[in-house]
């Protein structure tokens, strides 16, 4: 087995993904630092790796488990669900905006209605499924009325820090 199928084996069944202090604790047999890197940027060279954050904050996320439209989906959701619980008129903004997306696209019914149902509850409910990793969030967030309050700073700073290469 070579060092990047060992990298990718780690990295596949964490949804968080993993730094590489914890990939290098987790390596048998023991590599140094730049080997480790050497292997992390073949990966990212072959698009089997997405990397998110920079310097010592960087993530490695394995792109079997982790889409990068969804990762930086998920990011951007997190970055409103901040704005939502300090601004909170953002939620009758998003009821508009969901209107409207109800008018554009009448197939996005199922997921309008949920949404509908998000921003009408609690804010702990609405902030956990813009934030969490599950496959139905993911989903969700493809047909999300929020997405437009992120700012253009805020949506180049989330597509810089995820990466593939």
């Amino acid at each position: 087995m070579t060092l990047a199928d060992k990298v990718l084996e780690l990295l596949i069944p964490e949804p968080h993904g993993l730094g590489s202090p914890q990939l290098l604790a987790q390596l048998r047999p023991r590599i140094s630092q730049p080997t480790l890197w050497r292997a992390l940027d073949r990966l990212r060279t072959r698009g089997l790796l997405i990397c998110e954050g920079r310097g010592r904050a960087t993530r490695y996320h394995a792109r079997s488990r982790t889409d990068l439209a969804a990762l930086r989906s998920q990011r951007m959701h997190a970055s409103v669900a901040k704005r939502l619980l300090r601004e909170p008129d953002v939620r009758l903004q998003a009821l508009e905006r969901l209107a409207k997306l109800r008018a554009i696209n009448p197939h996005g019914r199922p997921y309008h209605d949920r949404w509908d149902e998000l921003l009408r509850g609690p804010s702990v409910e609405l902030v956990r499924v813009m934030t969490e990793q599950s496959e139905a969030a993911e989903v969700l967030r493809k047909e999300s009325p929020l997405s437009a309050f992120v700012s253009a700073a805020e949506r180049q700073r989330i597509f810089a820090s995820t990466r593939t290469s």
